[in-house]
């Protein structure tokens, strides 16, 4: 296991207009709901580098990543930026799904290969890293490799399936997830109030343990986190690692693994890097320094320096 090297800390805003990098959007519709990606207008390949959000999050939080590659002339290939269902402009549909993980993962297959790519490197964060390990368990023909940005795995699966016995191993979340139930109870009044919230400047301390240093956080991830904390969403996400036997999956596992997190992370642990290299012993697993839950947005050169990315 690496430390990455430090760098300047949060060095862009978020962006939340597509066509200033260059993209455009497409929606696909299941059962589930619709999904959104943003994407370069034409096609120069089969392979495309998918970017899988987390909770409290979008398409949005891959851009300080996006513009640290391109300032650093760093190739990311042909790049889908998802909004998956319940977060930026995908929506969630009503009603229970009998299986919730592969209802997201097959509608990320669907948007590929509507824009007609059948080989992914999947890159993602926080509960995108743990769609991302089940994507490439279930269609390893297709998944070439998996970046992980954060990504929760083995510590959050403990804490929804015991939150009181586990309690101690995540307390972060594990208290975040019981606020997001209730205000999910509230109905379109948990949203409100979350907004209210950061309408009166609260919101930035109050998740200030998702970042290292919440002062020096852009104003647009501040403005992002108000939007995309959604109760609903928020409590179904964390249902999805309900029962889920990662180790009987994950060790099956056969493209490349690359694995981050930062040193002051609230919702990895080191031992959850740990035990991915028990089961994937040639993974690569990276401890970034002086970095929170957020590593695209507070280190995104570290980040792609973990995740193998180098200038041309």
């Amino acid at each position: 296991m690496t430390v990455a090297t430090l760098e300047s800390y949060a060095p862009f805003e978020l962006v939340s207009d597509a066509a200033s990098l260059g993209l455009v959007t497409t929606t696909v519709s299941s059962p589930l709901g619709t999904c959104v990606a943003r994407h370069l207008p034409r096609r120069t390949s089969t392979r495309a580098t998918l970017f899988l959000h987390g909770a409290a999050g979008s398409w949005t939080t891959w851009t300080p990543l996006v513009q640290a590659a391109a300032a650093d002339r760093i190739n990311l290939g042909d790049i889908v930026i998802f909004d998956l269902p319940g977060w930026g402009d995908g929506h969630l549909a009503d009603g229970p799904l009998d299986d919730p993980v592969l209802a997201i993962c097959s509608l990320v297959k669907d948007m590929a290969e509507e824009l007609g790519y059948t080989e992914w490197d999947l890159v993602g964060h926080s509960l995108g890293g743990f769609i991302a390990l089940h994507m490439a368990s279930i269609w390893p023909q297709a998944v070439l490799s998996v970046g992980m940005v954060s990504g929760t795995t083995f510590s959050i699966i403990h804490s929804v399936e015991h939150p009181v016995r586990r309690f101690r191993e995540l307390p972060g979340f594990t208290m975040l997830w019981r606020v997001m139930q209730f205000l999910a109870v509230l109905g379109p009044a948990g949203p409100a109030l979350v907004r209210g919230v950061g309408a009166i400047g609260l919101l930035r301390p109050a998740t200030f343990p998702l970042f290292r240093h919440w002062r020096e956080v852009p104003k647009s991830q501040g403005h992002a986190l108000a939007v995309e904390i959604r109760p609903r969403s928020f409590a179904t996400a964390a249902k999805v690692t309900r029962g889920y036997d990662a180790d009987a999956r994950w060790r099956a596992i056969e493209c490349p693994v690359r694995a981050t997190k930062g040193d002051r992370d609230v919702f990895v642990t080191r031992e959850d890097l740990d035990h991915l290299g028990r089961l994937l012993p040639s993974s690569v697993r990276t401890v970034i320094a002086d970095c929170g839950h957020f590593g695209a947005v507070e280190r995104p050169r570290a980040v792609l320096r973990a995740l193998g990315y180098s200038s041309d």
